[in-house]
């Protein structure tokens, strides 16, 4: 459990005056600092502990980078820009220093100017008194002329030096094991939060997503210090490329050895990366970047402590979070009888929303086939539904469940008349030149046009539920554009239009529940995930790879953000019913069908996923929003994990927690001892078996000191394990 510390909030930025001012960031026990020295705004390093650098003032602590004779680093920027053609580390002015806003969240801006080109650049940290600091900057163009931008690191320079007080990592060839990264293996379809610690080499190790690599792999990382217990971890706000490099300099010296880390928090994609005309203002995605000494569920936690706070903070769709879906996808007949046979199987397994997924457009029986072709004539088809969609919608709420609807607006199908008639809204890809199915938002009348559809279809189809996806390759995602005569990559420009876009939309019908898909888990980022309530994190659902989606990405997400599926898109080819559904409480459950149309239902089938759901909404609920998540088996990953994964939830009070156990891949009967961590020693609990039904009374301490024995008959089962304090 969270040491008590870590529970209480500060934040606070102090200011040292002088001919190098040094900017000093408190938040929550940790502490960033950065120097202005000479030309340069330098990183300066961090404590964990809660001290400022200079807490002996004669003495400092900070990374040494102005004596030549006296270096930890060579060069150490706290931000990096490229602007037309040029590196601008080392040749800004400092214009000065302004604190805003209030006790609890405050904001500091480091105004610099260039001397090489007409730009200023707002530096802006933001404290929320949680552990986890916001890094953003704001980029103004004070010339008469554009400015090209081609590369942009939100967050750079050194974090932490040692000299021979790292012993025993003294030797350079033994010091691979000095770091720990831990972050998502993968970047590919299906693989999203497959997570692994690598040792951190002697050399630079790049974490990347969306250009250089596919786009399933979530923008967070988890940095640890072996050796002295610091730990850093951060996300990054944007749907966009990424790099983040981290570099290990132990190469010898005469002393010995020297260790040095230092990170490269960067966007990435083709050059120029934005045009920023004449007088225009740009503000680049957030950084979000906290650090402590602990454990990786301490990082976890005090990251979604500080979303909770400072990112997800449009209210709730009906006041309510966590509401148990169920959508039925073009991989099934979508025609009024299907529609009612699958209202009746969600209404029966207790689920709260019914949606229909793509295809609700398409001429009966081309669902399957031309759903993705004919996306863009957003207009229900009369084939399926000759009586309009108010029959479907109408029958689910006689069976008490809300209505919502499937959408790709970003998506102009070859077969769609909108693509016919505005050949030109649809973007062309940076590398191909070729013209994508993408509708390009950088274009105002297209995005104009998107909005104003979204808005239609959610009025004119009287939605409860408003679900977007998006399944463009990521090729096209970084698409060519063009401003006052000069060509970039428009993916920035793209995101900053659909982040506002969605704003509005949330705001403007603050009832609707708006849930993300993104072909999958290509678009979970907490930039896009900023105006919606919840987000698909996998296409791929299939045991035992399905329960390391769980237990990665409830690593980058607050678990009621993270939507798992139990039934359909391959969950329910692999393992036991028990092991399919509670997986999915871990996160947010969501369901599919369980019999085809025209067929019984299984009663004994049906009776244990109704029990599986209200017990996510009598035990889950209540506690969603404010509980902790413990990962006991951090490292699942693998295409086809093995051994077993065990994670809890559990409430913040500590007056309930929720452990699942879960056999993976050649797994056979095992014996599993666990130890709860989200309980109070000096409580007594009630411990129910899932499995079983059967109880048992139990101090705090016994279950934390002896643990509770778990018996598994073989791969791809689970136990579920209930904790109620009395």
């Amino acid at each position: 459990m969270q040491h008590i510390l870590r529970k209480k909030d500060f934040a606070d930025i102090h200011v040292t005056k002088g001919a190098e001012p040094v900017f000093s960031y408190r938040f929550g026990t940790a502490v960033y600092e950065e120097i202005m020295a000479g030309n340069r705004l330098l990183a300066a390093g961090w404590n964990g502990a809660g001290y400022t650098l200079n807490v002996l003032e004669d003495m400092p602590t900070r990374l040494k980078q102005t004596d030549a004779n006296n270096e930890d680093f060579r060069d150490s920027p706290a931000f990096h820009l490229e602007v037309n053609g040029m590196t601008l580390d080392f040749d800004w002015r400092y214009v000065g220093f302004e604190k805003s806003g209030s006790e609890g969240r405050i904001k500091g801006t480091v105004t610099l100017e260039s001397t090489l080109v007409p730009l200023t650049v707002l530096v802006h940290t933001i404290l929320d008194g949680t552990g986890v600091m916001e890094r953003q900057l704001e980029l103004i163009n004070t010339g008469d002329t554009p400015l090209s931008v081609g590369g942009i690191s939100i967050l750079s320079g050194g974090v932490e030096n040692g000299t021979t007080d790292w012993d025993p990592f003294f030797d350079p060839h033994a010091a691979d094991k000095l770091y720990s990264l831990g972050t998502m293996e993968s970047a590919e379809w299906g693989c999203e939060g497959l997570f692994r610690w690598i040792d951190l080499p002697s050399a630079g190790l790049t974490v990347t997503g969306k250009w250089e690599s596919d786009r399933y792999r979530h923008p967070a990382f988890f940095l640890k210090n072996n050796l002295y217990g610091s730990l850093f971890f951060g996300q990054l706000a944007s749907t966009g490329g990424y790099a983040f490099k981290f570099h290990k300099d132990t190469e010898p010296n005469k002393k010995g050895c020297n260790s040095r880390l230092s990170w490269d928090l960067a966007l990435d994609g083709p050059k120029p990366m934005l045009i920023i005309t004449s007088g225009e203002r740009f503000i680049t995605p957030s950084m979000h970047v906290g650090m402590l000494m602990g454990g990786l569920d301490d990082a976890v936690n005090e990251m979604n402590r500080h979303l909770r706070r400072s990112v997800f903070t449009l209210p709730d769709a009906r006041g309510k979070k966590c509401w148990v879906e169920a959508g039925m996808g073009p991989e099934r007949l979508m025609d009024v009888t299907a529609c009612k046979h699958f209202i009746d199987t969600a209404a029966a397994v207790g689920a709260e929303v019914f949606i229909i997924d793509a295809g609700w457009y398409a001429p009966k029986g081309l669902a399957t086939t031309e759903w993705s072709k004919r996306q863009g004539d957003w207009q229900v088809s009369p084939q399926l539904y000759p009586n309009g969609i108010g029959e479907v919608r109408d029958y689910a709420h006689e069976r008490g469940l809300l209505f919502g609807m499937w959408m790709e607006p970003e998506a102009l199908g070859p077969l769609s008349q909108i693509a016919q008639a505005h050949p030109d809204w649809l973007s062309t890809a940076f590398s191909s030149h070729k013209k994508a199915k993408q509708l390009d938002l950088t274009h105002p009348d297209a995005a104009a046009w998107a909005e104003a559809e979204i808005t239609r279809v959610i009025e004119e189809n009287k939605l409860d539920l408003f679900r977007l996806d998006h399944n463009n390759r990521v090729n096209y995602w970084f698409s060519r554009a063009e401003q006052d005569g000069t060509p970039y990559c428009g993916i920035l420009r793209h995101y900053e239009v659909l982040y506002a876009m969605y704003e509005r939309l949330r705001r403007r019908f603050p009832d609707v529940i708006f849930e993300n898909c993104a072909s999958g888990g290509s678009r979970t980022d907490v930039g896009m995930m900023r105006n919606f309530t919840h987000t698909w994190v996998s296409d791929w659902n299939a045991a035992p790879r399905s329960i390391a989606v769980t237990n990665g990405m409830t690593m980058c997400l607050p678990p009621e953000y993270v939507d798992r599926l139990v039934s359909g898109m391959c969950c329910h080819t692999r393992g036991s019913l028990d092991l399919q559904v509670r997986h999915t409480l871990f996160g947010r459950p969501s369901t599919n069908d369980y019999n085809t149309v025209g067929s019984e239902m299984n009663p004994a089938q049906i009776e244990f996923v109704r029990h599986s759901f209200d017990l996510y909404k009598s035990f889950v609920r209540p506690m969603a929003g404010k509980d902790l998540m413990f990962h006991h088996t951090p490292e699942v990953n693998g295409t086809h994990p093995e051994g077993v994964c065990v994670l809890e939830r559990a409430a913040e009070d500590a007056s309930r927690s929720m452990i699942g156990v879960f056999s993976l891949c050649m797994s056979g009967a095992r014996t599993e001892m666990v130890f709860p961590r989200g309980i109070d020693a000096g409580a007594t609990y009630r411990i129910t078996f899932d499995n079983s039904g059967s109880t048992a009374t139990v101090d705090g301490y016994t279950l934390q000191q002896q643990g509770i024995r778990i018996a598994l008959d073989g791969a791809l089962q689970s136990e579920l394990i209930l904790l109620e304090k009395i």
